[in-house]
């Protein structure tokens, strides 16, 4: 008999192996100057690409392949809105949350427990839903996805969807050879410490009793993860900007990104979309801006190698590329740090 989620998460506890970027900056304590100081001494280590809609354009490292993180759920985005307009799926096609938790292994910083809170599914164990026969939209799958970064969510989107779906919707978005990972392979490789099918541990009793033995044994410190990060999924500025600049014209799209950041909108601005991600030493940002007279900019930062105390200025980055898409001035000193 196959090891329930609820079994599975009880014994293995649930731990914070990967942090979230934080939702939404917070303006007063902002300190962008930092983020700029950081580029100056580490340009081989981020990737930018920003056009703001009006002739404002900066490219340092467009094409080198960097760790997205969570930024790379944009994909999956493109999938889904493409799989809507072909009527594939309907928004309202019930999922059952134990097919959702089966891609979950506690291992997303409280993304899925944030997912269950906002959707009021009771969590008694703090892991898992009470009821695992409960039923879930699409639009609350991709909801969770995009706001609050549910890997779980992602990876049953993709296998609802199909890999070549992702695959199609990326190019037609601008992103060619985007990468479509199961998130869920590289947290079982984090824990293995080999890579691993995801079917055959969906399916292998014995293999999801090694992942609880083998659980003890992660590393616990922000520095220990480092290196398994560093080898997680990647792609390129230029690919993860085109695809946030293509997706804010497909209403779908950019209602889930543009409900990610919330608070309110700087006058003439009609939507700021926003997905970004971070892993231990990586920070990403992809956004777009859409004014109200039809322009729209848009902006993808890749960072690596990010220590500890940067890493908790996560937020402040957020604000950095929001404040270049929005001011002229802001975007000189973008581009003055990497040049």
């Amino acid at each position: 008999m196959l090891l329930t989620r609820r079994h599975l998460l009880c014994a293995c506890g649930v731990a914070g192996a990967t942090a979230l970027l934080p939702t939404a900056p917070a303006r007063a304590q902002a300190r962008p100057d930092d983020w700029l100081s950081w580029f100056r001494a580490h340009r081989r280590h981020v990737a930018v690409a920003v056009d703001d809609g009006r002739g404002g354009r900066v490219a340092h490292r467009a094409f080198e392949p960097q760790p997205l993180a969570s930024a790379v759920k944009v994909v999956h985005l493109a999938g889904y809105a493409k799989a809507v307009a072909t009527g594939a799926v309907n928004p309202d096609d019930r999922v059952r949350v134990g097919d959702w938790e089966q891609y979950h292994l506690g291992l997303d910083g409280g993304a899925h427990q944030a997912s269950l809170r906002a959707l009021g599914i009771p969590s008694s164990n703090g892991a898992t839903a009470d009821d695992p026969q409960h039923r879930v939209t699409l639009d609350d799958l991709v909801t969770s996805m995009i706001r609050y970064s549910d890997n779980a969510a992602t990876d049953l989107l993709r296998y609802r969807l199909g890999e070549r779906v992702l695959r199609s919707a990326a190019a037609r978005h601008g992103w060619p050879g985007a990468p479509v990972p199961e998130l869920l392979g590289d947290v079982l490789r984090l824990v293995l410490g080999r890579p691993v099918s995801v079917e055959r541990y969906l399916r292998d009793p014995q293999l999801q009793l090694e992942v609880i033995g083998r659980f003890p044994d992660l590393p616990a410190t922000y520095e220990g993860q480092r290196p398994w990060a560093r080898t997680t999924w990647a792609g390129t500025a230029a690919g993860l900007r085109r695809a946030h600049r293509s997706l804010s014209d497909v209403d779908l799209a950019r209602g889930y990104l543009e409900q990610a950041l919330g608070g309110d909108l700087p006058p003439g601005v009609a939507g700021i979309g926003f997905k970004g991600g971070s892993l231990p030493g990586i920070v990403t940002v992809g956004m777009s801006v859409r004014w109200e007279d039809g322009r729209v900019g848009s902006a993808a930062v890749l960072t690596e190698e990010v220590d500890e105390q940067e890493f908790a200025r996560a937020a402040d980055l957020v604000h950095l590329v929001r404040r270049a898409l929005l001011e002229p001035g802001a975007l000189r000193e973008f581009q003055a740090a990497l040049s």
